[in-house]
């Protein structure tokens, strides 16, 4: 007697129309190095938006200014210091020699503020600048003319940022080329290497920029996406 067999997709498996068959786990692997990837960006939005956002901000008080809404205020502040010192490290206005002059003000604890070498040479101590302050930190510091962003990105942001877009990365490629290549941790870590080296370039390079925030996420997530295809197309067993 003749039977016939039929052949049955492995179960657990999702196909996608013109895509290689994914399972679950690989599944997961992408939405979890998306979800890495999105909040990684929404970091490096939040960062941008405590150096920049100020100047689009009304005035505290004015007509323009609504109820409830972020607004700028400003404040006198006193320069008590002035230090000229090398390496002023990322984000600085000058990063490979940086100036500082610290300024007290009023029931605030004095502190440094990293600011250009014109600014530096103009102002003298014991002059009082102008400070611009945004939710709640300087924002800018301006005297006779000179004016400087406050650039102050903590490290956890310069290197917390690419941490979570290398990683990111590095899931969501490992996830696309599971079913041809399996598990490979030193293909992860490989991509996960060089994301985090191009991530880390961009989020030093871009976040000093008075660019627009739209146009500054967008620059770097098309980066995101280019490097993250050419992963996935060199580690792809073609």
């Amino acid at each position: 007697m003749n039977t016939r067999t039929t052949r049955t997709k492995p179960p657990g498996r999702l196909r996608f129309s013109g895509a290689a068959d994914l399972s679950l786990p690989q599944v997961l692997l992408v939405l979890a190095g998306l979800a890495t990837t999105a909040l990684g960006f929404l970091w490096f939005a939040e960062a941008d938006i405590r150096i920049h956002a100020y100047r689009n901000a009304p005035v505290c008080g004015a007509a323009a200014h609504a109820p409830g809404a972020d607004c700028v205020r400003h404040e006198t502040g006193t320069v008590t210091a002035k230090n000229a010192h090398p390496g002023a490290g990322p984000g600085a206005a000058n990063p490979e020699g940086g100036h500082t002059v610290t300024v007290a003000r009023k029931a605030r604890p004095a502190r440094g503020y990293e600011v250009s070498e014109a600014f530096y040479d103009r102002v003298r101590i014991g002059a009082d600048v102008d400070l611009t302050v945004f939710r709640g930190r300087v924002a800018a510091l301006t005297y006779e003319g000179h004016r400087v962003d406050n650039q102050d990105v903590s490290y956890l942001v310069s290197l917390g940022v690419p941490l979570l877009i290398a990683l990111g990365s590095a899931l969501t490629t490992h996830g696309l080329t599971w079913s041809r290549l399996g598990p490979g941790p030193a293909r992860f870590a490989a991509v996960g290497g060089a994301a985090f080296v191009v991530a880390l370039t961009t989020s030093l390079a871009f976040v000093s920029l008075p660019m627009p925030t739209a146009l500054l996420l967008a620059l770097p997530i098309l980066l995101w996406l280019t490097v993250t295809a050419a992963a996935t197309a060199i580690t792809w067993d073609f």
